[in-house]
């Protein structure tokens, strides 16, 4: 094999990346299901239960941030499975306490495990030659573990065995992927020619190249954030609104499971496009499709109309995450800041669910959905900003 061939780029690795990195975001493909059995089996307010997956994000947001000082000085494979471990052993110890304040430490735990898992999955296909393809081929392989949870927990496990059920199975879950860890490179390749572990040697020779780099990386960041601030804010509360919407659970059910493939299809989409329709217009569209879709999941009042809400918003979702971590990637000419993308789930994580819960108490879920919709109308504003600052072909 030629060894200019780039070793990111092989298909055995976007799979593994894909799926580790679905169980680094398990708790927030699955976040209705994880809410609405907090709320239902543990009695905690709508408040409580976003405060909890607030903590969980927050940890992650620590080991992402931190990731910049390690995660290219470490062997990927051992990392991964460690994690990994982390992973499943912090979701089986929700099952051992219904106490709020021992949940907390827990749920922090677990942020740390899932936000690492993540925050790898991002530096290693950051190193790709076709960030685009990519990260859509990520976010589609990333979405099966929430497919296959979706799909089999509110059926065959949560009506019979609640919380505890769905927490022993995402813990399998996490045990079964986990030696998808051995088909990763064990090392990057990124800036490996310029000496990348060098640095603080790096940080404090700047240039005006990677200043610039560094300052569209947290213009697109940003951006990213405050796309999943407000689609995480809806997606959180989406059992919720149908069940306030006199919808049968089940239903609701299968709807949030197949609304994760339609996840999955948007993901392949934008893997497939790429930028050949430039980086305008596909985000347009799927900006004007997020409004168009939140405006279904409001007025929806058969279960045909909640589905098609749900089905057109989720594939917007991954979508869009797709052109915001090839645009991340592209712009990242030293490979390390990439990595932070992974605190688009983790902040956005704790903005999103904290402001609807608070939302939902105070004034509804119609402030909700109008909130998801600024949302992405002002990170598809700072998307185009960065496009237009990078100078590239629109």
């Amino acid at each position: 094999m030629s060894n200019d061939r780039n070793p990111i780029d092989r298909m055995s690795v976007y799979v593994a990346v894909g799926f580790l990195s679905g169980i680094g975001i398990l708790i927030s493909t699955t976040m209705p299901m994880v809410i609405g059995s907090l709320i239902e089996s543990l009695s905690f307010s709508e408040s409580q239960a976003g405060d909890l997956v607030a903590i969980f994000s927050l940890t992650f947001t620590a080991i992402a941030v931190a990731s910049l000082l390690f995660i290219r000085r470490v062997n990927w494979k051992v990392t991964a499975l460690v994690m990994s471990a982390i992973c499943a052993m912090s979701l089986f110890a929700v099952t051992l306490t219904p106490q709020y304040q021992t949940l907390i430490l827990v749920f922090g735990i677990m942020g740390l495990g899932m936000g690492g898992l993540y925050a790898l999955g991002m530096t290693i296909l950051g190193d790709s030659s076709n960030p685009d393809k990519a990260f859509g081929l990520k976010l589609g392989y990333e979405s099966m573990p929430a497919i296959i949870a979706l799909f089999a927990l509110p059926v065959l496990v949560i009506p019979e065995y609640g919380l505890k059920g769905m927490m022993y199975a995402m813990a399998a879950m996490a045990v079964i992927v986990a030696p998808l860890s051995f088909l990763i490179p064990s090392t990057g390749v990124k800036g490996s020619q310029a000496g990348l572990s060098n640095t603080s040697d790096m940080a404090l020779q700047p240039n005006k190249t990677s200043a610039s780099s560094l300052g569209l990386s947290i213009i697109t960041l940003l951006a990213s954030i405050i796309f999943f601030s407000g689609v995480i804010a809806t997606w959180a509360f989406l059992e919720v609104i149908g069940g306030v919407k006199s919808l049968a659970v089940e239903k609701v059910g299968v709807v949030l499971a197949l609304g994760m493939v339609s996840a999955t299809i948007g993901a392949f989409v934008a893997a497939a496009l790429g930028n050949k329709m430039g980086r305008y217009n596909p985000m347009i569209a799927i900006i004007v499709l997020n409004a168009l879709s939140l405006v279904l999941i409001w007025q929806s009042a058969t279960i045909f109309t909640f589905a098609l809400g749900a089905i057109l918003f989720t594939f917007c979702i991954n979508y869009g995450l797709a052109y915001f971590f090839g645009l991340s990637a592209e712009i990242d000419i030293s490979g390390r800041f990439v990595a932070l993308s992974a605190t688009t789930l983790s902040l956005g994580g704790v903005i999103g669910p904290a402001i609807a819960g608070r939302l939902i108490e105070g004034s509804g879920f119609g402030a909700v959905l109008s909130f998801s919709a600024l949302c992405a109308v002002l990170s598809l504003t700072l998307y185009m900003v960065v496009v237009h600052l990078s100078r590239y072909k629109v």
